[in-house]
């Protein structure tokens, strides 16, 4: 009975280390990843082999075998100082959840799953309240901006334009996207997710991650876009640059909690530009509504109009570009309001 108790204590310790104590789902995912013995280990972080070895009566031998299981499960990253826990829950969720599939099985993914449906939306409501925190950035569709004559290559900022990002990344990378991997609510496409700089020599050191070139990555974008995914850019405000995601609204953490508690708007930042509609040239197919995650267009009927035409509400716009990418009549653009 003790040790169960001494046992089950180790585990809270490591929910704790992730920013998330008293979470029972939580508890669950980490008694699936790691063993008691496992926990104690991963609580001595970061430390030597050596020191490991010595402090816990085990061979430097095993410790290493253990180190690298934990560096290819998810569960640990490369510091300066060696390899460290995850930061917190989110980064465990979605290191593991990238992982190769020898580490990913059907109880993982469930295990997650319960997560996010039981847990992770009532603490979001409660880690955000009133206060805008936008997590991660939308990054405008290629596509979307060379369909849109009214803006010119001059107007877009480097950190808008998706390849100029995967051209000054070195190297790249591509995995599995956490949430969809997770959540499996939709048939978007899974390797998607982009990996860049110090992101993707973590995913290709632990067997993770596929290394791109510069144009294997530009056909993963173009993919996503063309499959009606997002662009979006985590941890801008840090100055990092570790990760182009493409996110359904289906499966998206960020995304599913967001529109469904109608705080999207604390969570994701716009992108400067905003779509706007040719009604001449619609033909009312309503491509652009189905693709537009965020209920910014709707159909009208214009005066001394037969058919129902596309109409945008700029102010729920993200300026995705999905719909241009969407549209085979050209009728939907991208522009850049007057004060973007």
């Amino acid at each position: 009975m003790s040790n169960r108790i001494q046992d089950e204590d180790v585990y809270q310790k490591l929910a704790e280390r992730l920013k998330l104590p008293g979470s029972p789902c939580l508890l669950k995912v980490l008694r699936k990843l790691a063993t008691p013995a496992d926990v104690r280990m991963l609580l001595e972080l970061p430390a030597e082999p050596a020191d490991l070895a010595g402090k816990l009566g085990l061979s430097q031998e095993l410790v290493r075998q253990k180190l690298q299981e934990f560096l290819e499960k998810g569960m640990v990253i490369p510091t300066s100082k060696g390899l460290r826990l995850a930061r917190d829950v989110t980064q465990l969720h979605d290191a593991t959840l990238a992982s190769a599939d020898k580490w990913v099985d059907e109880e993982l993914l469930d295990l997650w799953k319960e997560f996010h449906e039981v847990e992770w939306i009532r603490n979001m409501v409660s880690a955000l309240g009133d206060q805008y925190v936008q997590y991660i950035s939308v990054i405008p569709a290629w596509k979307a901006l060379e369909r849109s004559p009214g803006i010119s290559p001059a107007e877009v900022k480097p950190e808008e334009n998706i390849r100029e990002l995967i051209k000054g990344a070195d190297p790249i990378a591509v995995v599995p996207c956490s949430c969809r991997r997770s959540m499996r609510r939709c048939g978007w496409p899974l390797d998607v997710c982009l990996q860049l700089n110090k992101g993707a020599r973590y995913a290709i050191d632990r067997g993770a991650g596929r290394q791109l070139t510069i144009d294997e990555a530009f056909a993963v974008a173009d993919r996503a876009e063309e499959a009606g995914l997002v662009h979006t850019l985590p941890g801008r405000a840090s100055g990092r640059l570790n990760e182009i995601c493409n996110c359904c609204n289906d499966c998206c953490v960020i995304f599913d909690a967001g529109l469904r508690l109608n705080k999207i708007e604390q969570i994701l930042e716009k992108s400067r530009f905003r779509a706007t509609v040719d009604q001449g040239l619609c033909n009312g197919c309503q491509d652009c509504v189905e693709r537009c995650f965020f209920d910014a267009i709707e159909m009208v009927k214009p005066e001394g109009s037969k058919k129902l035409k596309a109409s945008v509400d700029t102010g729920k716009c993200y300026g995705c570009g999905l719909c241009v990418v969407a549209c085979d009549t050209g009728a939907m653009a991208l522009e850049l309001p007057a004060s973007g």
